[in-house]
């Protein structure tokens, strides 16, 4: 055998086997992948407790969507009922602690391109979004509300109590708005939520789209630099997702189309009743 023709067998080996090792390092990175979002799902079932209380905390007393049944209901009502303002309340710390917690993690690895939104979304699913309004009314500070009735006071006093354990933790804070931006623009993406959710969604970012874009490019050149900073850009536009369609915006949600999704969301609600 020639030189040439062994240099070129050896040249073919090595190219084989690189892609052989290519290969089987994709299979890694995404079988480790897979365990981790598999367990963050675990502690995310284990939570539900917490996530019922935060909701709970994040609406008015007197509202009707909860997570949690009536017995826990009645029970948290007893605990606003007995709570002190001299005193830490401890069920909700731990439940903002704990939530905020593990939302803040799965932020950090979408963040630092070890998870993708799509496993997020696997997670905590449209569950948390149709909830999602409670969460934010803890996370941004600047809600107030003015309870009248003695509970109210209370429940306002809890509230009012997580959000300064918030403020104290603004990384946490930050992080659990970005993924709440990132898992609604999926669901719209998706088409998961009703047409009526992602209008309001969209008309809200009318005012504060371009805010939410420009914090999660922060968050990621802050975590990595600008090592990272295509991973900055490809987040910032897949928020576009969850805004409406416009010529700069062309993968947002067409007006159009979210008045035919409605109109077909109505027959369906209307065939449901018959």
């Amino acid at each position: 055998m020639k030189d040439q023709e062994i240099t070129l067998l050896i040249s073919i080996t090595l190219t084989i086997t690189g892609i052989l090792q290519v290969f089987a390092l994709f299979i890694q990175n995404r079988q480790a992948r897979l365990q981790l979002v598999n367990d963050y799902r675990m502690r995310w079932h284990k939570y539900r407790e917490n996530w019922g209380h935060v909701v709970f905390v994040g609406r008015d007393p007197d509202e009707y969507y909860q997570v949690v049944n009536e017995k826990s209901l009645e029970l948290l009502n007893k605990f606003v009922e007995e709570s002190r303002s001299d005193i830490p309340t401890i069920w909700a710390r731990e439940s903002i602690q704990n939530v905020c917690g593990i939302m803040s993690e799965i932020c950090l690895k979408i963040l630092q391109g070890q998870l993708k939104i799509s496993d997020a979304y696997s997670i905590f699913g449209t569950e948390l979004l149709r909830q999602s309004l409670a969460l934010r009314k803890l996370l941004e500070s600047e809600y107030k509300a003015y309870p009248r009735k003695h509970i109210e006071i209370r429940h306002s006093n809890i509230r009012k109590e997580l959000q300064d354990w918030l403020v104290y933790h603004d990384g946490i804070r930050r992080r659990c708005l970005i993924l709440i931006d990132l898992l609604w623009a999926e669901a719209t993406r998706l088409e998961d939520l009703p047409p009526s959710d992602i209008r309001s969604a969209a008309d809200s970012k009318c005012k504060n789209g371009k805010l939410n874009r420009n914090r999660v490019f922060r968050e990621v050149t802050r975590l990595n630099w600008y090592w990272k900073i295509s991973l900055a850009i490809k987040l910032y536009c897949f928020l576009y997702h969850a805004e409406y369609k416009s010529i700069y915006n062309w993968i947002g949600i067409g007006k159009k189309k979210l008045t035919r999704l409605e109109s077909e969301w109505t027959k369906k609600l209307l065939i449901n009743y018959e």
